[in-house]
C-alpha cells in the first residue's frame, strides 16, 4: 500500500472536514462544529491560523493532521503543535499515522523546530500507545480552557 501524504490546500475542504467529522464522532461528539468555510477562512492566505497534511491511498484521502508553528520560550525554539490527527478506522495500523507524523516533523525541521506537542484523550489506549512507541511522553502540564460566557466576560474586562 502507497501513502502519499500531501500538504493540504484549499480544495480539500469536504475531505478535511468530513474527516473531522468522523474525529468528532469517534471521540463521542454528537456535532462537529469545524465546517468548509472555517477551513477555508482560517486555513489560507495571510491570516491563517493553522496548516495540515492529508493522507490519501489510492487516491483517496484517509486521514489528515493539523497543526500550527509555535515558539517555546523556555526551549528558545521553535516547533509545532499538532491540533488534530485523525485516521480512518479500516486505514489504522497500516502506516497512515506514522506517515502523517512524519510529515510534521519534516514541517517541524523546516522551520529548525526542536519539539512537537500535542493533546490526546486518556481513553484513546490505542493513540496513547502509538504515540509512546513513536518515542512520545506525557507532557508535564496540565491542559487549561475557557470559552463561551466565561471567555466574554475575561474579554470584556469583567472576569
Amino acid at each position: 500500500m502507497n501513502v502519499l501524504v500531501r500538504k493540504i490546500f484549499p480544495g480539500d475542504a469536504d475531505a478535511v472536514v468530513g474527516l473531522a467529522a468522523e474525529l468528532s464522532a469517534f471521540i463521542g461528539k454528537k456535532t462537529a462544529a469545524f465546517s468548509v468555510d472555517d477551513f477555508r477562512r482560517y486555513g489560507f492566505g495571510s491570516g491563517r491560523l493553522f496548516d495540515g497534511v492529508i493522507a490519501e491511498v489510492e487516491g483517496r484521502p484517509v486521514g489528515y493532521a493539523l497543526f500550527r508553528d509555535m515558539y517555546d520560550m523556555d526551549l528558545a525554539s521553535p516547533g509545532l503543535h499538532m491540533m488534530d490527527l485523525f485516521v480512518q478506522d479500516h486505514m489504522r495500523r497500516q502506516g497512515v499515522g506514522r506517515a502523517l507524523l512524519k510529515a510534521l516533523a519534516q514541517a517541524c525541521a523546516a522551520i529548525d523546530g526542536s519539539w512537537m506537542t500535542w493533546q490526546c484523550l486518556e481513553q484513546h489506549h490505542h493513540a496513547l500507545t502509538f504515540y509512546q512507541a513513536l518515542g512520545g511522553r506525557r507532557f508535564a502540564c496540565v491542559d487549561f480552557e475557557i470559552s463561551g460566557p466565561a471567555l466574554r466576560h475575561l474579554a470584556a474586562g469583567s472576569a
